[in-house]
């Protein structure tokens, strides 16, 4: 069986060493701490329940955890489907934790096993994809916005509005919303359209990729879905909750003390402007239902990929291009005209 210095109870302190601990016992911890740092913080967390479920299933069938063979993380497979019927992309993400926080002289070639390949392509047969749910129609929206007489003066309804045309124009992420300025380098207003670039933070930005700036055109036909008018609207209306924070972010908060507004509360306007459609789903939703209906509308699939600031065109068909329900396609309706990324 596992000896004693392989158990659980002697595992190294930090999960990042876990398996590691023989190779490291002549670093500093200087040198500990920088290696730390090569994993991500979320990674860490997905991989720490994954660890202590495979310890566990260690210690009871007496196998080492941090020196196990091929046959051995196979089997643990195996009870992950067969016992705690776990899906196949949590025994995947399983299997990544334990081949990466083993010993790492024989992480490779535990993770390409011939007998651990051949058990996941057995649980993936055992559980086929689950259909993608169809997504609701944006035209819905669309109709509502078109409708309604909102207080043009009233900071929440101009923001609840604004927020949601600006979703609806570039199907980017709510956060990405929290990144738009209003100081002169990050917007440029002009009578015909409007061009804003982001902050640094969006979930793609790094040192080699940044988002693409925004440029959001005039809808002359239609005041109420107009992005010129209402990023107008929300600059003026805003400015002195802007002011009171001294922030020069576009959306500021609503109620309570002045601060930028952030990723919750853009979302909750969002969905309330949602609910009022008649439609129930969250904020984070208007992804897939702009790109599934610029798709539907036969709009090239580069030009959907950099409204949307994709980086990867699997992503989306494999996550985000859905059916679309109730739906009633009007291309004289589209709001993804009036939106051009930049750079």
């Amino acid at each position: 069986g596992a000896s004693a210095s392989q158990r659980v109870g002697n595992a190294p302190r930090g999960l990042e060493m876990w398996g590691w601990n023989e190779h490291l016992r002549d670093w500093s911890e200087v040198e500990k701490s920088l290696l730390m740092k090569s994993w991500r913080p979320s990674t860490l967390r997905s991989y720490k329940p994954a660890w202590t479920r495979w310890t566990t299933w260690a210690q009871i069938n007496h196998v080492s955890f941090n020196k196990p063979n091929g046959s051995d993380l196979s089997r643990f497979l195996a009870y992950l489907h067969n016992d705690e019927r776990l899906s196949y992309n949590t025994i995947l993400s399983y299997k990544s934790a334990v081949s990466t926080l083993c010993d790492p002289e024989s992480s490779e070639r535990l993770s390409s096993h011939p007998l651990v390949k051949r058990i996941l392509k057995s649980i993936a047969i055992a559980n086929p994809k689950a259909p993608k749910p169809p997504i609701w129609d944006i035209d819905l929206v669309i109709k509502h916005m078109s409708q309604i007489n909102s207080d043009v003066s009233n900071l929440y309804q101009v923001s609840k509005c604004t927020a949601t045309i600006l979703l609806l124009c570039s199907g980017r992420r709510v956060h990405d919303l929290t990144l738009l300025r209003v100081n002169p380098e990050d917007c440029n207003v002009s009578d015909n359209c409007i061009t804003l670039i982001p902050a640094f933070g969006s979930k793609t930005d790094s040192s080699e990729y940044r988002q693409s700036g925004w440029q959001l055109k005039r809808n002359p036909d239609n005041k109420s879905l107009d992005p010129v008018y209402w990023i107008k609207r929300m600059i003026d209306v805003g400015k002195e909750r802007r002011d009171n924070a001294d922030c020069d972010s576009l959306f500021v908060s609503t109620c309570g003390p002045a601060k930028p507004a952030s990723r919750s509360i853009i979302a909750g306007w969002v969905k309330n402007m949602l609910r009022e459609a008649g439609i129930d789903a969250s904020a984070g939703s208007f992804r897939a239902a702009v790109a599934s209906k610029s798709w539907l509308d036969n709009s090239p699939l580069e030009d959907i990929l950099s409204r949307g600031n994709w980086r990867s065109n699997k992503t989306f068909q494999r996550f985000y291009c859905r059916k679309v329900i109730n739906t009633d396609s009007n291309p004289n309706r589209s709001m993804s005209q009036l939106f051009n990324p930049l750079g």
